[in-house]
């Protein structure tokens, strides 16, 4: 295991939902932390008051100021634009996520970072023929954000084989958990909650792999201790379950005590399917599987959220 206390960690995205867990268990550990984070899907409730924090874009050109006083040792890379439908209808939005990203890579090296472990998306895989899907499929773009990730990823790689700058790329499934602002399952809590019904596109039969944040902040620190000679650091960080979107409806319609009758849409672009992952090369490698039972998170965030 990396010695964690007394490290110098960057964790951009460190306000959001996935970074902001991932700062708390680093500080745990006596981690020293600095958070890069414009704030326009993080909140600062969010802010560890034990980290430094910047409010900045990871585009900005401050950037390498604060790789310059900070020195680092090791950089979690969490900072994106995560509103896939957004950026479905003005891909452009997310060329700032991947020029920020250079922007980290470049100074990474600089800098001589240690490791990057960088936050990557099941989206990649898009609709999968075979199911569970590998880190060895083929990718198949369905949105910005998935080709976005990937680009991120492939950076990572050239990077390496210039400059052998290590990193650690981890595929998440569907996270959820405390502190989640966006996505289905926050909609769905905060609208039966509220008394009324969330809108779901298609009739609820599309499927996900959900896993639970505190299962990714284990995996997140897993991730540190891979060994820098490991030739293939992609790994897929999931429960290897299906679970369809009217299931888990269903599950915080009866935690809520609510009737379970969403709204159906039309389909719209850029939707996944159906889709869930293998786990199997985290557990060999890094030691690492989801702990957490589906009903177990939901009652977690249920309670959180609520």
């Amino acid at each position: 295991m990396t010695e964690i206390r007394g490290k110098k960690f960057l964790v951009t995205g460190g306000a959001g939902f996935i970074g902001s867990h991932t700062v708390d268990s680093l500080i745990e550990r006596g981690a020293k932390v600095s958070i890069i984070d414009n704030l326009s899907t993080g909140s600062k409730e969010n802010i560890n008051p034990k980290a430094k924090f910047y409010n900045l874009n990871i585009n900005s050109p401050k950037i390498a100021h604060i790789f310059k006083k900070e020195k680092p040792d090791y950089i979690y890379h969490f900072a994106f634009e995560v509103r896939v439908p957004k950026t479905i209808k003005n891909p452009e939005l997310i060329m700032d996520s991947i020029e920020g990203s250079l922007s980290i890579l470049t100074n990474a090296v600089h800098y001589k970072i240690k490791k990057i472990i960088f936050a990557s998306t099941a989206f990649i895989y898009g609709n999968p023929k075979k199911l569970p899907a590998k880190e060895s499929d083929i990718p198949n773009f369905i949105s910005p954000y998935a080709c976005a990730k990937y680009s991120v990823e492939n950076f990572l790689e050239y990077f390496y084989n210039l400059y052998k700058t290590p990193y650690v790329i981890l595929r998440y499934a569907t996270i959820y958990g405390p502190r989640q602002y966006l996505g289905a399952i926050p909609d769905y809590i905060r609208k039966l909650a509220a008394g009324s019904q969330a809108d779901m596109w298609g009739d609820g039969n599309k499927t996900r792999d959900y896993v639970f944040i505190e299962d990714v902040v284990r995996a997140n620190m897993a991730a540190l201790s891979l060994s820098n000679r490991y030739t293939d650091p992609v790994f897929n960080i999931g429960t290897g379950t299906e679970t369809t979107l009217n299931s888990v409806y269903q599950k915080i319609a009866e935690f809520l005590q609510k009737q379970a009758k969403p709204v159906y849409h039309p389909e719209r672009a850029g939707e996944l399917n159906r889709y869930y992952l293998d786990p199997e090369k985290a557990r060999r490698v890094l030691g690492w599987k989801a702990d957490t039972k589906l009903d177990e998170g939901l009652a977690k965030t249920i309670k959180a959220l609520s």
